[in-house]
């Protein structure tokens, strides 16, 4: 599985949540199943750069990934679409060969944008959803 590390200044925390969660889940099933982190930068600051996120992989170096965990994007929602067009075209690729996407609240706009959503409903934040439906018509 690969959690995605989107660049600008997103929300660590659906990051670091979904890690913990899914790393929890391989030692309680005695379970090893892979869990990176991808992006396209090698560090990632958030606040302010007191954090950084480190991914293992380049997406590049991710040929198949079974499932994919789009993290939230906070409030920089049209910026960080524009930034991350390479992760967004990735995503697309890797669920034409069959991999499964969810994303934490606003990461839906990441969704749309690779067209995923296209003619579906989804559930983001209250406060971007009526922004998401402007940028992004075909979602239902």
């Amino acid at each position: 599985m690969t959690i995605l590390v989107p660049d600008g200044e997103n929300n660590l925390s659906s990051i670091v949540g979904a890690y913990k969660i899914f790393s929890r889940a391989n030692a309680y099933r005695k379970q090893e199943f892979r869990i990176e982190l991808a992006g396209i930068s090698a560090e990632v600051d958030f606040y302010g750069g007191l954090f950084t996120a480190k991914p293992h992989k380049h997406i590049a170096d991710v040929r198949k990934t079974d499932l994919i965990i789009i993290p939230s994007l906070n409030h920089n929602y049209e910026k960080t679409t524009t930034v991350n067009s390479e992760l967004i075209e990735w995503v697309g690729t890797q669920y034409r060969q069959g991999a499964a996407v969810a994303s934490f609240c606003t990461g839906a706009y990441l969704l749309a944008a690779a067209g995923l959503l296209d003619g579906k409903s989804c559930s983001t934040h209250w406060s971007a959803a009526d922004r998401l439906k402007q940028l992004h018509p075909k979602v239902i």
